[in-house]
């Protein structure tokens, strides 16, 4: 069909030939062009891209994959952030492994396939079929116009862009395959209806267990009872985080006093807060404990409670910075040496150190402050339990309350410190109408996370029961009341069913392909028969590549 097509309009060859040579200079050497990318595209090297159990993807394939998706017009900060090539060597090679399989099972494509589809101003790109306007001349297809859009748009021959389409057409015979193979229930389809349909809307009132971590300031004997009580749990933590204790930096465990400046603090402001950080240290050099100075006069909310203790630190986390940290890290500084007043990060700061450490650290070495993280986050936690079943209790016993009239946002109006406390004042806020939504991590509760059983007792919530909890939360504790339900409209779904029913057997397609591509990449790459140059996915103004590897969880196949 296109042989007659270019036989019918041979004679236009001539007249045209002047307008299509001003159209290529203007393409290759006009203000927006990309300087001959067309002569490099056909003549430049064609090194592969990737080679797929046995087969290439050439860089070619890749760089006619990435002008398809139109990744030349993007800019590249935002091709960076959207992983645009990453993303075109994902699908490519999801063409691949679909088409190898159409082989496998006998499939060919010949090229008056292709011409036909072509003909039809159609073409298949990564997988997903599209008509092309650019292809047309008054609404019909036009050969020059092809030609023109497949050369100056695709940077590839017509005879390179036929071969390209014969993959993806054995590509979707597969993929159409795959989806005569689902079948979905009228049930199933119900289901997904009356789920989507189900909404509510709930006031929630979430109480942090780090809220509470700066409080709690456990003894040595505290410490050494729960490592002793608890080892096979810190050999865990110590076996999961180890990566943490290997080759280490020097780091300094330090515990710091802070006598804020004001911001934008007067000369006279600065010089007093000053002479209170010298008063302070005075005090710890006539014998003064320096945790019983810091709990009394620290103005550093956060380590305050603990007597200063900030734990341990490296260069770059001792709110210090320049000659004053280096003083810290120097050779000569020991155990127990006290620094300051200095000014550093917040206003002026008298600092202790009370250890050193680097290198490779055994469980023996680190064992006492993961109990003591542990011990902390326990505590704060249970802390934060208690706080969440009085407030249940509160809203309970006032029932025609809200959780914003009993937790109201705190005032806009108050000073810095008073600011900083209401910041982390537990507060009413709202989750809007929403469905449940499953993910890996469990059922998704808008604005709370995923929680499985707080999410069943979200659904479950009527007007004269609306309030559940507390649900522990990544961490933290969570009480709802239900402010709004929402039920699925059953006529609407009677009137939209076959609809419905072809959604949902374009979604259940979806999610088989991906896993059969998944699992058919996942399996090529343990045995290492896929190979990626990752210099193909470089971005303009990058020096190395980005880091890559196939069949990644997060970059979804199919679809």
């Amino acid at each position: 069909m296109l042989e007659q097509m270019r036989k019918s309009q041979r004679s236009l060859l001539i007249s045209a030939l002047f307008i299509i040579l001003i159209a290529v200079f203007i393409i290759n050497f006009g203000p927006q062009s990309r300087g001959g990318s067309c002569e490099s595209t056909f003549q430049g090297n064609d090194h592969y891209a990737a080679k797929v159990a046995g087969d290439n993807i050439s860089t070619n394939d890749f760089r006619y994959g990435f002008l398809l998706i139109g990744g030349s017009q993007v800019p590249v900060q935002q091709a960076k952030a959207q992983r645009l090539k990453e993303t075109v060597m994902d699908k490519l090679i999801e063409r691949e492994l679909l088409a190898q399989e159409a082989e496998r099972l006998g499939y060919a494509v010949t090229e008056d396939e292709v011409e036909d589809l072509i003909g039809d101003s159609k073409i298949i790109g990564l997988g997903y079929p599209r008509t092309v306007p650019q292809m047309q001349k008054e609404g019909k297809f036009n050969y020059d116009s092809f030609k023109n859009f497949v050369s100056f748009q695709l940077g590839v021959t017509p005879k390179s862009f036929i071969e390209e389409q014969k993959r993806e057409l054995l590509a979707s015979r597969v993929r159409d395959l795959l989806r005569g193979s689902v079948i979905v229930s009228p049930e199933e389809v119900k289901a997904d209806f009356v789920r989507r349909g189900r909404q509510v809307n709930l006031e929630y009132v979430r109480f942090a267990g780090r809220r509470y971590q700066a409080d709690i300031a456990p003894t040595d004997a505290e410490i050494a009872d729960y490592a002793a009580k608890n080892d096979t749990k810190l050999r865990t933590t110590y076996n999961d985080q180890k990566f943490l204790y290997e080759k280490a930096p020097r780091e300094l465990r330090l515990r710091q006093i802070l006598v804020k400046v004001p911001e934008a603090a007067t000369p006279d402001q600065d010089k007093a807060s000053e002479k209170k950080a010298e008063a302070l240290a005075a005090r710890i050099k006539k014998g003064e404990p320096f945790a019983k100075v810091a709990k009394e006069a620290s103005q550093d909310a956060t380590s305050k409670a603990r007597g200063g203790d900030l734990g341990w630190r490296a260069r770059g986390a001792t709110n210090l910075g320049g000659e004053a940290e280096d003083k810290l890290f120097a050779a000569e500084t020991k155990t127990g040496d006290v620094a300051g007043p200095t000014k550093g990060t917040g206003g002026y700061l008298i600092t202790k150190v009370e250890g050193s450490r680097e290198g490779n650290l055994p469980y023996d070495q680190v064992k006492l402050d993961l109990a003591e993280t542990k011990l902390r986050e326990e505590k704060a936690a249970a802390m934060a339990k208690s706080e969440a079943e009085a407030a249940l209790a509160k809203a309970k016993a006032a029932p025609t309350k809200t959780l914003k009239e009993l937790y109201p946002p705190p005032a806009t109006d108050k000073g810095e410190a008073d600011a900083e406390g209401a910041a982390q004042t537990p507060r009413a806020e709202e989750t809007g109408l929403f469905a449940a939504r499953g993910s890996r991590e469990g059922v998704i509760v808008e604005g709370i996370g995923p929680s499985k059983p707080l999410a069943q007792a979200a659904f479950s919530l009527t007007a004269a029961a609306p309030l559940a909890g507390p649900f522990e939360v990544g961490g933290n504790w969570v009480i709802v009341r239900l402010k709004e339900r929402k039920d699925p409209d059953m006529a609407e779904f009677e009137k939209r069913k076959v609809e419905l029913t072809h959604e949902a057997e374009l979604t259940k397609w979806e999610r088989v392909l991906t896993d059969w591509t998944n699992a058919r990449c996942t399996e090529a790459k343990q045995a290492k028969r896929i190979s990626v140059n990752t210099d193909v996915l470089r971005y303009e103004d990058s020096g190395e590549p980005p880091s890559y590897e196939p069949c990644s969880p997060h970059r979804p196949f199919g679809g």
